[in-house]
């Protein structure tokens, strides 16, 4: 793609990242530029002189390099989907497509500078994927393959990073909760919702999107979308809290205290909403026990507060930002080139790029 055309799309990009339409775009840079020349440079049909480029850069909050880098992929190869698909504008599920875009590149960048190969996905050789059985084997066998026994998933996070999968954090609507995808298959990522505050619920997601990467291509045909979101639930639930285990702590009663739920949850980062679908699974609560939860919990507005309320921290995964600044150390970057894919100022890198 000749350097042209690679920002015209890119200010495009940037631009719907912004969520400004081109004469927004215009009104925040003052009238230095018109929209018809807005649309001159995202058609590719002129290029814009240092001064308009540099209040382009700033109106839209990126670098000037920003607006000439190689596309390292397309979002059009994935799908975002939001919980409540109504609530979602074209404008905000572009906008998001776009964050996720500039966020995967910048990763994928700073791979490049320090010659990562990030190891390759566990395989999976087995039957069609068709039911809870078939994927809770799935969670049982890449525990044992990661080593992670029966314990506590301390943080889900650092776990993923650790195995090759980018982990990458956005700012988004809180009906968004997350998404997956490989570039140039090679570079798995996960992308999350930096404006979740519950941990649990990000790490349900996690493992959740973990399940898409490794298995979309090894579900039965006669899966369908909605079963096969609910198959994801399985593992994400299985990778949290193996069932044996979840059967010794809360045993097959007549009657299951909501604390109790909550003390489980806040040990191995799980919900109690999650709780609940995994011992329906497990057929320790019926289908009329499942469905009074939810119809209790949505009635009573401090029974809800209660089991929606976040009782595990996990710390954010810095990775990237490691990474970044090793490469700074390395001298393969400069600080401007650091603070430009940590989307920081100049100022705060050089005050924290000593090293020894």
């Amino acid at each position: 793609m000749e350097q042209l055309q690679i920002f015209a799309k890119r200010l495009r990009l940037a631009r719907i990242k912004a969520k400004l339409s081109m004469q927004s775009l215009c009104d925040s840079m003052e009238g230095l530029v018109s929209k018809q020349a807005i649309s001159k440079y995202e058609s590719a049909k002129m290029m814009p002189d240092s001064t308009v480029l540099i209040a382009l850069a700033k109106a839209l909050a990126v670098s000037v390099d920003y607006f000439f880098r190689p596309f390292s992929f397309d979002t059009d190869n994935f799908k975002v989907s939001f919980r409540k698909k109504a609530s979602a504008s074209v404008k905000e599920i572009e906008a998001l497509k776009a964050q996720i875009q500039d966020r995967v590149e910048r990763y994928i960048e700073v791979e490049k500078l320090l010659m990562i190969v990030a190891p390759d996905l566990p395989s999976y050789s087995g039957k069609p994927i068709e039911n809870d059985d078939d994927m809770v084997a799935c969670a049982k066998k890449l525990r044992q393959e990661w080593n992670l026994g029966n314990d506590p998933i301390s943080n889900v996070q650092d776990m993923l990073e650790s195995h090759g999968i980018k982990v990458v954090l956005v700012d988004a609507p809180t009906e968004f909760d997350g998404v997956s995808g490989i570039v140039n298959k090679q570079h798995c990522f996960i992308v999350l919702n930096n404006c979740i505050l519950n941990s649990e619920r990000k790490r349900f997601t996690a493992l959740h999107e973990l399940a898409h990467l490794l298995y979309n291509k090894h579900f039965a045909d006669s899966i369908g979308e909605k079963e096969r979101e609910k198959l994801c639930h399985t593992f994400a639930s299985e990778m949290l809290i193996p069932g044996a285990i979840l059967l010794n702590l809360i045993p097959n009663l007549k009657r299951i205290s909501v604390v109790s739920l909550a003390n489980v949850g806040s040990v191995y980062g799980i919900s109690p909403d999650a709780l609940v679908f995994a011992l329906h699974r497990l057929k320790v609560i019926s289908d009329s026990r499942y469905k009074s939860y939810f119809i209790n919990k949505s009635r009573n507005p401090e029974l809800k507060a209660f089991l929606e309320k976040s009782n595990f921290v996990e710390c954010t995964s810095n990775r990237f930002e490691s990474l970044v600044y090793t490469a700074l150390a390395q001298q393969l970057i400069t600080s401007s080139k650091a603070a430009s894919l940590l989307g920081v100022s100049l100022k705060e890198v050089i005050n924290h790029s000593n090293s020894l």
